[in-house]
């Protein structure tokens, strides 16, 4: 009777107290998950030095003695002109001033268009690439955007006679007059036609000996492509543009 009066105590509920109190978070079994921003800051990161490496890196390289000082890297995402897997940068229409182009095509899901034109993707490319140039013993700029801004901000404001002649009609328009509505009933047209409109936003500044600038952004491009007739076509499409500059 003692043996099955023990066994019957041991096998009974345990008290009010030790039900209630929650298990001790011990290990790993009670992991916090990573914040999304940090994860998203991996991600970016990960993918970005995978480019570096794997394509542009190589390519530069293996440049170096062509004697060109400007190059640029068209990289085209996976889901960018699907139906054009073969295309290179004799393709490209109407493209002046960038010297010597190298056309990186991506694949995998990974390499979406939504991912690699984002504005803090584009920044953060630019900036390891500098990195990755600076510490391999090259002169390299700073971002142009910034100096671009710190210049603005740095500058006097004009004085009210540089506001008032800089305001003031020109003597044609004395003469003549402004054109009215009817040269342009829309009030629609451009007049920064083509890649000189892309072109004015770029830095300006002459790089000096040996100095290396990176540029990173969106395009707009045309390609001309084959159709299934035969017949030549043209295509437009939002690729990535990254161009180094070396001063002469």
């Amino acid at each position: 009777m003692s043996e099955k009066f023990g066994l019957g105590h041991a096998d009974s509920a345990p008290p009010y107290e030790d039900s209630t109190t929650p298990p001790a978070l011990g290990g790993n079994q009670y992991r916090p998950r990573q914040c999304f921003k940090s994860q998203l800051v991996e991600i970016r990161t990960r993918r970005i030095q995978n480019l570096l490496t794997t394509h542009i890196e190589p390519e530069l390289y293996s440049h170096l003695l062509d004697g060109i000082h400007k190059r640029a890297f068209l990289v085209i995402p996976s889901d960018i002109l699907t139906q054009q897997p073969h295309l290179a940068a004799k393709d490209i229409v109407s493209l002046p001033n960038a010297g010597d182009v190298t056309v990186i095509r991506l694949s995998g899901d990974d390499n979406r268009a939504a991912f690699w034109q984002q504005p803090g993707m584009l920044r953060e490319l630019a900036s390891s690439l500098r990195a990755r140039l600076a510490a391999s013993g090259h002169k390299v700029e700073s971002d142009p955007t910034n100096a671009q801004i710190e210049t603005a901000e740095r500058s006097p404001s004009p004085t009210l006679d540089q506001a008032q002649q800089r305001t003031s009609p020109s003597w044609l328009k004395k003469q003549f007059g402004t054109p009215g509505p009817q040269h342009d009933p829309t009030a629609t047209t451009n007049y920064k036609l083509g890649w000189r409109a892309e072109d004015e936003d770029l830095p300006s500044r002459t790089l000096g000996l040996d100095e290396m600038r990176v540029l990173a952004r969106v395009r707009d491009l045309y390609f001309r492509v084959e159709t299934e007739m035969g017949l030549l076509d043209s295509v437009t499409a939002k690729v990535l543009w990254l161009e180094l500059e070396v001063g002469t």
